[in-house]
């Protein structure tokens, strides 16, 4: 406790010139200060996440009664997130009450009229008010301590009364306490004696990895719907799928030498978002005009964010009928930033700003409460009549890998959408989908709409948005578009949906969140042993057996056993090399990973490879080495950790690229480079000496930025080419025919560039499905392409292109490819495979982990990691 409030009274700022948060407005002093608990005022100090929690706590204990403090997660490294509710007394003493009137509203079927009119009648609105997801965006988490303080402590003030009458408020002050830890120390150990604003001084320079991200480097703010971490999954289970709000609002921050964005947006706009809801936004922006106006504050809108992508944390509760917005404030991203016109922003300046746009729209949410009630109902019935009128349901299947298409299904209900198991066999558009593997989500529920958010294949673009870009794009301005225009999970996680137009009469019980085991996991006795179909479910469950010490064994192709095909890569654990607690072990892993095991007593095989055969590889847990730090990509080296420490549970050592000198390399079967030009760090001696490591059984895993360093090093025979198709290395830029007349606009386009920029679409990959690489796949698969990476296939004589780009219209399988871009892209490499002495580098021509919600490419990099070595 000391030693956190010493390293918060380093970041102070004097106050004399601080605007006091809510003029003349008196407060109740049983009420604590911020002051009083930790030390210091709301606007004086970055206060760390730690005080943040205390402080709330001590409101708790100060109003027990009108207020509800919820610990709905901790982070990865031991850090609580907790939620504070605000109410009436007679709201919180009937919050359970309260809560199931908040479900009837979200889920209206079965409800009279009359009953439903009721629940209107007396519910609050629920405003949501979240507060500094990115770690290092400081301001909002000030604020949010100081809203709470102004709801319990102001007297006489009749906004704060008419909020409490007609609303429930949810206050969540820091979404990222790891990451806000991070920079607190980080600026601590930078500052001067006194705050210095110079934007290039040490303390606004945060080092990699910033406080931006949380401790896998995610970004929390693109995590809402495939809900992979920790922080994510606790808010959307304690407080957007209990409380249900009505109003959302996610107050960050943005570069400093702005000033304050609150809604409306910038298009494009979500087709499957309401338009009462985009129009209510209008609403909340007069408002908090006005307030701004008032105040002196400058401000702006319709500019930068839009309103397209549902991965956002104000986007989730807006795909399930809420009003979503967004807030941004210039971040000081210390106390004090010299801003390029001259002003000095303070940090305390900034609280305010996100204090009185918070204050604001709790007011505008509580005055219109009716209409925003009214809406957010209709949304919700409209979603079960779109199901009456459309598809009746679509069906989850995956005939290769039916545990993806259970690993989705429940996604899908941790995202409040209704799945059920099916009843038996399912016969549906003249076919016959089993009973394993299969799921059906009910298209007549109130999620409705965010179901065709995530799992139809394309999201339209407003055409005049589209078309702003295209011209843009000539003269070569910079893109408008905010985030990716694909996201499909279907396409991204290779699970077919099958559409049923009526309904197939085979849907049964509700699916769960989580799979629970039952039964005895006890395998039977099996003379010979037991094969394992190639999987997602069976890398994991493979990856916690040689863990484990299991000895695994591993199909290098295909054969037919008790009348099955097994594919390559099919794992085979041989009773004879294993002990006698064999059964109770591989029982348990499987059962835990929802893995397939079949028993065999005859491995005679008359069809395929034996399974004796030179083909069949042993398998050893092996030994992995991500390089972490500078020059890696933050978000890439975060994502490729995740995925093999806790989506595969792969034991890993994270090096430092600069440590990587000092490493015995012989010490690890695999490397793994994540995005990122690694020329600065592996210089020529560090790269021979990789080279060696290679030739003597090392994998060597890249993927995008890193694999055109490899390329441009040498370690690859591919080549990174410019536009058009070009090779730099042996194709320089057409010095034209000055003799003849020039057309003017082929004349100012550059000689040299790179290729067409890809904004986040999702292409079809051809893969080999002969190839070990392509293990637990049906040879095709969806893969998403973010920026201008085209590389050339491998030769025969170097390699195997085990993956490759489709081409004409079979390129393009959801998302915005430019058509000048896709003869460049058709046919390219995706997935590279170039044996080098007794190893082999494997390479990714995009990131397979790209935000660990791209399942079918996940796959394919466990594949290396898992099936590589040895090989």
């Amino acid at each position: 406790m000391l030693a956190s409030l010493a390293l918060a009274a380093l970041i102070q700022v004097p106050s004399p010139s601080m605007q006091e948060l809510s003029p003349g407005t008196r407060y109740d002093p049983e009420i604590p200060t911020l002051e009083q608990v930790v030390g210091h005022d709301f606007q004086d100090q970055v206060t760390p996440p730690d005080q943040i929690v205390r402080y709330m706590e001590a409101l708790a204990e100060a109003a027990p009664d009108r207020t509800h403090l919820i610990r709905y997660a901790t982070s990865w490294e031991g850090r609580p997130l907790v939620a504070m509710v605000i109410g009436t007394p007679e709201r919180i003493a009937g919050l359970d009450a309260v809560i199931e009137d908040l479900e009837r509203l979200a889920d209206p079927r079965g409800a009279s009229e009359t009953e439903l009119e009721a629940v209107l009648e007396r519910v609050p609105v629920v405003t949501a008010l979240m507060h500094s997801v990115h770690g290092n965006e400081i301001t909002p988490a000030g604020a949010a301590m100081a809203e709470a303080y102004h709801l319990l402590a102001a007297q006489g003030d009749p906004d704060v009364d008419l909020v409490l009458e007609r609303s429930l408020i949810i206050i969540d002050p820091i979404e990222n306490p790891d990451g806000r830890q991070r920079f607190v120390m980080q600026n601590t150990m930078a500052q001067a004696r006194w705050p210095d604003p110079d934007p290039y001084s040490a303390e606004h320079d945060e080092p990699w990895p910033g406080g931006r991200v949380n401790h896998y480097l995610f970004d929390l703010n693109r995590d809402l719907f495939i809900q992979s971490q920790v922080e994510t999954q606790g808010k959307v289970a304690e407080v957007f799928r209990r409380f249900w709000p009505h109003v959302v609002v996610d107050l960050h921050e943005m570069g400093g030498n702005s000033t304050f964005f609150f809604p409306p947006t910038a298009p494009p706009s979500n087709p499957w978002f309401g338009e009462r809801q985009i129009a209510l936004m209008d609403v909340f922006g007069e408002a908090n005009a006005r307030a701004f106006d008032a105040r002196g504050f400058p401000y702006f809108n319709r500019d930068v964010y839009d309103l397209f992508y549902p991965g956002y944390v104000d986007m989730w509760p807006m795909s399930h009928g809420a009003i979503g917005m967004t807030y941004e404030q210039a971040s000081p991203r210390a106390l004090l930033y010299q801003q390029e016109d001259g002003n000095v922003l303070s940090y305390g300046k900034g609280v305010l700003q996100n204090f009185t746009a918070a204050i604001t729209t709790m007011v505008t949410a509580a005055t219109n409460r009716e209409r925003i009630l009214s809406d957010y109902l209709a949304f919700r019935q409209e979603g079960v009549e779109l199901g009456e009128d459309g598809p009746a349901e679509y069906l989850l299947h995956s005939a290769q890998d039916p545990g993806l298409s259970e690993r989705l299904a429940r996604l899908l209900v941790k995202n409040g959408i209704e799945v059920r198991t099916p009843s038996g066999e399912v016969r549906v558009n003249g076919r016959t989908l089993p009973e394993r593997g299969t799921f059906i989500v009910p298209m007549a529920q109130p999620a409705h709409r965010f179901i065709r958010d995530l799992l139809d294949d394309h999201v339209p673009m407003e055409e005049s948005f589209v078309q702003r870009q295209i011209d843009r794009r000539a003269n070569r301005e910079s893109s408008e578009i905010y985030d990716l225009t694909a996201w499909s999970q279907s396409l991204l996680w290779d699970v077919e949906v099958v559409v049923a137009d009526r309904p197939t009469g085979a849907a049964g019980e509700l699916l769960s969140e989580e799979r629970r085991p039952t039964g005895d996991a006890r395998l039977p006795h099996a003379h010979v042993g037991y094969l394992m179909p190639w999987g997602t479910n069976a890398a994991a469950a493979v990856a916690e057996a040689l863990r484990e010490g299991i000895t695994v064994r591993a199909a290098g192709e295909s054969f037919v056993l008790l009348g099955r095909r097994f594919a390559v890569g099919t794992a085979i654990v041989r009773t004879a090399e294993n002990g006698p607690d064999l059964v109770d072990r591989l029982g348990e892993i499987a059962q835990r990973h929802g893995a397939e095991v079949v028993p065999i007593d005859d491995s005679y095989v008359r069809e395929g490879t034996s399974l004796g055969s030179s083909s069949v590889r042993a398998l050893r847990e092996p030994r992995v080495l991500l390089v972490y730090d500078e020059p890696g990509s933050v978000y890439s080296t975060g994502w490729t950790r995740y995925v093999l420490e806790r989506r595969y549970g792969q034991r890993t050592t994270a090096v430092r690229a600069s440590s990587l000198g000092r490493v015995i390399l012989s010490d690890y079967d695999v490397i793994v480079f994540p995005s990122g030009n690694y020329g600065s760090a592996v210089g020529n001696g560090l790269q021979s000496r990789i080279e060696s490591w290679v030739r003597d059984g090392g994998t060597l895993i890249t993927m995008a930025q890193s694999t055109a360093w490899a390329a441009r090093a040498g370690l690859l025979s591919t080549a990174s080419e410019r536009r058009g198709g070009r090779d730099p290395e042996t194709d320089p830029p057409n010095e034209g025919t000055p003799d003849q007349p020039i057309d003017y606009l082929d004349e100012i386009v550059p000689d040299d560039e790179s290729p067409e920029d890809v904004p986040g679409a999702i292409l079809r990959v051809r893969l080999d499905a002969d190839h070990w690489l392509a293990s637990g796949t049906d040879g095709e698969i969806g893969a998403l392409v973010d920026g201008r990476r085209v590389f050339t296939p491998l030769t025969l004589d170097a390699g195997t292109n085990v993956g490759r780009y489709g081409e004409g219209d079979d390129l393009v399988l959801s998302g915005i490819v430019w058509e000048e871009a896709k003869p460049q892209l058709a046919n390219k490499a995706f997935l590279m495979h170039e044996p080098m002495g007794r190893g082999q580098v494997i390479a990714f021509a995009e990131d397979p982990n790209y935000r660990a919600y791209t399942e079918a490419t996940m796959l394919l990099f466990m594949n290396a990691v898992l099936l590589g070595p040895g090989r």
